[in-house]
């Protein structure tokens, strides 16, 4: 079983476990770094792996305009239910560069998802999206704390630390990095430690 096939099979307890998580100490900086646009309409962000959608309506809330992302059918068919006023796609990774949102976001948001690229193919990732933001727009990424890749429960995991976030982020184009940080698993169930990281375009 592969890490989707874990997502489709087991959305709706996903679901029930990420909804409530209070992620306000996360969202603080990804909030004050976005660009401060002259008119509301002019945020936009984008959800990559939305999961529960809890982080969307999060932002919608805050007037922002929202497009959510999950590569499982599954999962963005519950998360639907929570929010009309967002823009819910069932999207994989590498469908990214695909779509026409070049410049199209101020942030883009991407919680504990990229952590499911394989490592060898993270940078690209990342230049796909950050094709998608608007110059001085903001991205967030976190990741699993360590120095490896690995498989857990059928899911596959790639751990990232401050030496493989530095390999990584040479090989990005027209970024500049703002901050990394550490911090612990926001679920009180869990006692791991998260590998936090905002970029910004040029």
């Amino acid at each position: 079983m592969g890490t989707l096939d874990y997502y489709q099979r087991n959305a709706k307890d996903f679901f029930s476990q990420t909804i409530n998580v209070d992620m306000q100490n996360v969202y603080q900086p990804f909030l004050e770094y976005l660009p401060k646009p002259h008119l509301s309409n002019q945020q936009k962000i984008l959800d990559v792996g939305c999961g529960s959608g809890r982080d969307s309506v999060f932002f919608a809330n805050q007037g922002f305009e929202v497009v959510a992302i999950d590569g499982s059918q599954n999962v963005i068919d519950l998360a639907k239910q929570t929010d009309t006023r967002i823009d819910w796609q069932c999207l994989r990774f590498h469908e990214i560069s695909k779509q026409s949102w070049q410049n199209q976001f101020t942030g883009i948001w991407a919680c504990a998802s990229l952590l499911h690229v394989p490592f060898d193919d993270l940078s690209k990732i990342l230049n796909d999206l950050l094709s998608c933001l608007r110059p001085t727009g903001i991205l967030y990424a976190s990741f699993k704390y360590g120095n490896r890749e690995r498989k857990k429960e059928g899911r596959f995991f790639c751990d990232i630390n401050e030496e493989r976030w530095q390999f990584i982020t040479q090989q990005l184009n027209k970024v500049i990095l703002i901050q990394n940080w550490n911090s612990q698993d926001n679920r009180a169930d869990r006692r791991e430690t998260w590998f936090n990281c905002l970029l910004s375009k040029t």
